[in-house]
């Protein structure tokens, strides 16, 4: 059974198609109590006997990295805020590193997370909007990593429809709550299929 680590996936939407086919997926995330700056090669394989790792799916947290709320860097840095959500993509990049996995993908919205993070830069990001897959709103994001991008090309067809609801997330779950936060963060489950069609 191909296993898979799906980091910062609080709400499943990711990593649902590869749960419902029968990978073996394990989701690492705050609210479920694992604190992802603690990974460490001891707690991965003593406390989770992880092994092989097939694919590793990442959607660290935008809020300091997001263009959206590019109005707050300036008095974010030097609280600290920063410098936690770039540590967290660091200890994505350690644990690709770790277990060396077939795929793995970063993802996060139009923003500054490549000019914090120099590294992916390596990598050129592949950028999408939910409609591109079915979903018939916007919010263009990017893909950082080792994975095949799900394009027409590879998917063999053209999942696309007109973004009839605009740019939902803003208009329905603009706000600071955590609720609204979590809206915003759910990935596309069209996207989600695309992207498990395309790296199985």
């Amino acid at each position: 059974m191909k296993t898979i680590l799906s980091l910062f996936d609080h709400s499943g939407g990711w990593s649902r198609p590869y749960a419902e086919a029968g990978y073996d997926v394990i989701m690492f995330d705050i609210k479920n109590g694992q604190d992802i700056k603690q990974f460490s090669c001891e707690y991965l394989f003593e406390e989770w006997g992880i092994g092989l790792v097939h694919g590793i799916l990442a959607a660290p947290p935008c809020t300091d990295f997001a263009a959206s709320g590019a109005r707050w860097w300036k008095q974010k840095e030097g609280t600290g805020t920063v410098e936690l959500s770039i540590e967290l993509v660091y200890q994505v990049l350690r644990t690709v590193e770790l277990f060396e996995p077939e795929w793995w993908a970063i993802e996060n919205p139009v923003g500054r997370i490549a000019k914090l993070v120099p590294e992916l830069n390596d990598y050129p990001p592949f950028w999408w909007n939910p409609c591109d897959y079915g979903d018939p709103y916007t919010k263009k994001t990017g893909l950082w990593g080792r994975f095949t991008p799900p394009t027409p090309l590879f998917l063999g067809s053209d999942w696309s429809v007109e973004p009839t609801e605009g740019s939902k997330m803003h208009c329905l779950y603009g706000g600071k709550s955590e609720r609204t936060k979590e809206l915003r963060s759910v990935t596309p489950p069209g996207f989600a299929q695309a992207f498990f069609k395309c790296n199985p």
